[in-house]
């Protein structure tokens, strides 16, 4: 209400100084073009003053950064274009102090029609306030997996590992998997044959997972990878669980340099690694 009544007090001295200007419809087309670009331009340096000043504080981390950035910006946009509009309409003769007349009204009308806009905001200033989740961070919601671009006073937009970019409102957001959180844990399956040894397979294991973290052959391994042992008696082998704590955001690559790591040293041991096989018997 305070902004409306600033805008309208704004307008109205812009019209008694510069009356003569606003009377032509031609002069009112070019009033609105210039009060667009002006409030463009603003727009850009509000945007840029708020990176510099939040960018340049040390006491908070660069996630927390980017996001309070990402947010503030959008709220400075929604207030500019407001006020713009504000002026606008004073100059083609709206009176905007009706509309604080209206605004009861309105604001029954819009809570009505939008109630799925409403709940995406106070979503989002959850989301905000619980910091479940920042610009930067991998995560998984409604489905999708991706890393977080930007988080809105309506939207989170998250971009997948194959480039597509999601664009989920934040009302919708009911579970979050956050996986930039302290660390993450690669799982990683091996299948070896019925006819091997199992312990031998699994002291091979633990000797190359050893070996693999000492020589620091892969890299974002925080620990020593755990053989956890036989997962489950499959139809066509014996499946293997190894688990591996890593850096955040580095557990693909680990999973992917684990199995490669496993399958040369399975060839140096002549270990068998099953394939699918059908037994046919023949009735007589």
């Amino acid at each position: 209400m305070l902004v409306l009544l600033n805008a309208h007090n704004m307008t109205e001295w812009l019209i008694k100084k510069y009356g003569s200007v606003v009377l032509g419809v031609g002069e009112k087309i070019v009033m609105t073009l210039l009060i667009l670009i002006v409030g463009k331009f603003l727009i850009g340096l509000i945007k840029k003053v708020i990176k510099k000043a939040i960018n340049g504080n040390t006491y908070i981390s660069k996630r927390k950064a980017e996001t309070m950035g990402t947010v503030t910006s959008s709220v400075v946009k929604y207030i500019v274009y407001f006020i713009l509009l504000c002026v606008i309409l004073n100059f083609w003769g709206v009176n905007t102090a009706s509309l604080l007349t209206l605004g009861g009204v309105a604001t029954v009308a819009v809570g009505l029609g939008a109630q799925s806009i409403i709940q995406d905001i106070m979503s989002g200033a959850f989301i905000l306030m619980e910091d479940q989740f920042g610009v930067g961070d991998i995560i998984t919601a409604e489905g999708y997996t991706g890393t977080v671009v930007s988080i809105g006073l309506r939207t989170t937009v998250l971009r997948s590992v194959d480039g597509n970019m999601h664009i989920i409102p934040n009302g919708q957001i009911k579970i979050v998997t956050n996986m930039s959180k302290e660390f993450n844990r690669g799982i990683v399956d091996i299948c070896v044959a019925y006819d091997e040894d199992t312990e031998r397979v699994l002291d091979v294991l633990k000797d190359e997972m050893k070996q693999i973290y000492e020589n620091g052959h892969i890299e974002g391994l925080i620990a020593v990878p755990v053989v956890l042992g036989v997962e489950e008696l499959g139809d066509s082998g014996i499946r293997i669980r190894i688990s591996a704590d890593c850096k955040v955001g580095q557990n693909w690559n680990v999973e992917r340099m684990i199995r490669l790591r496993v399958k040369k040293r399975f060839d140096k041991e002549g270990i068998e690694i099953p394939f699918p096989q059908v037994v046919v018997s023949e009735k007589r």
